[in-house]
């Protein structure tokens, strides 16, 4: 499979530029800079002459590592944000939360995206209609911008389709697959479209069934984004109303991949999921 990469931007070579200029104004060297974000000096020297991009992760640790002021922390974060843009964007980030618009530009950057879902279907696999229920009962989200927030959640899916497509793998509850939101009509809609989405060869559907017993991180969603680059570690995020947070500590990412690796054994296989989503679809008539 072809990397998926964006190119070398002004974006990305300013924001490189602020993050040398504050590392050397500190009198930092770059093998401090390697020991604390746990990367060679390689990649320090690729994002601070801005060939690759910094994580989000990366850039919150190195910045309280500087300790920069309030006010250039910011100015860094919107840079990083304006350099995370890309043709595969999704449209009205705006009306997502900070946070999570950190998220989804990374995602359009990922090859590989794992999900664990306790309470909902994945918003890569939501239909239109089910998205817009999540949405107007979500208190986070305003009325005037639950229409830009469903456009936002779709567009993202245009990243499972094309020459070089994200790879998903999303395990969830049996719950969620039971659970009426929006009613018979809405739901019958969203289990077909997981069918289909399911018979995709770079998508892994995979149902916790009810008697598996605890499983994940037993609070809430757990997602995890791979990248092409081997320098590039994994994001860990954990997604909450107000936006989510992400897992810095290599060691806790580690452990966070540990409990996917750990759901996905105790989940359904691929095909039994199909047959329960099949029968769950039935049983709506």
């Amino acid at each position: 499979m072809a990397a998926r990469q964006s190119g070398p931007t002004k974006r990305k070579r300013r924001l490189g530029q602020l993050l040398r200029e504050l590392r050397e104004s500190r009198k930092v060297t770059v093998e401090a800079v390697m020991e604390r974000l746990h990367c060679s000096d390689a990649t320090v020297s690729r994002f601070e002459t801005g060939k690759v991009g910094i994580k989000h992760s990366d850039l919150e640790i190195l910045l309280a590592f500087l300790g920069v002021d309030d006010d250039t922390r910011r100015l860094a974060l919107e840079m990083w944000e304006d350099a995370r843009e890309t043709g595969k964007q999704p449209e009205y980030l705006n009306a997502l939360p900070r946070k999570f618009r950190g998220y989804v530009k990374l995602e359009a950057e990922a090859s590989v995206s794992k999900a664990w879902q306790p309470l909902l279907i994945p918003g890569l696999l939501q239909t239109e209609a089910y998205s817009r229920v999540v949405h107007e009962a979500d208190r986070f989200v305003l009325p005037g911008n639950v229409e830009k927030s469903v456009a936002a959640r779709t567009s993202r899916q245009r990243l499972l389709v094309g020459p070089d497509p994200l790879q998903l793998h999303a395990v969830m509850d049996e719950a969620v697959i039971r659970r009426r939101y929006g009613g018979i009509d809405v739901m019958r809609e969203q289990l077909k479209h997981l069918l289909e989405l399911g018979e995709y060869p770079n998508v892994t559907i995979q149902i916790m069934p009810m008697d598996a017993g605890p499983a994940g991180t037993m609070s809430g969603s757990l997602l995890i984004l791979e990248f092409p680059d081997p320098e590039d570690p994994p994001n860990v995020y954990l997604e909450h109303p107000a936006g989510g947070e992400w897992v810095e500590d290599p060691s806790a990412v580690t452990d966070f991949q540990g409990v996917f690796d750990g759901v996905v054994s105790a989940a359904l296989s691929a095909s039994e999921t199909a047959e329960l989503i099949s029968a769950v679809l039935a049983d709506l008539g």
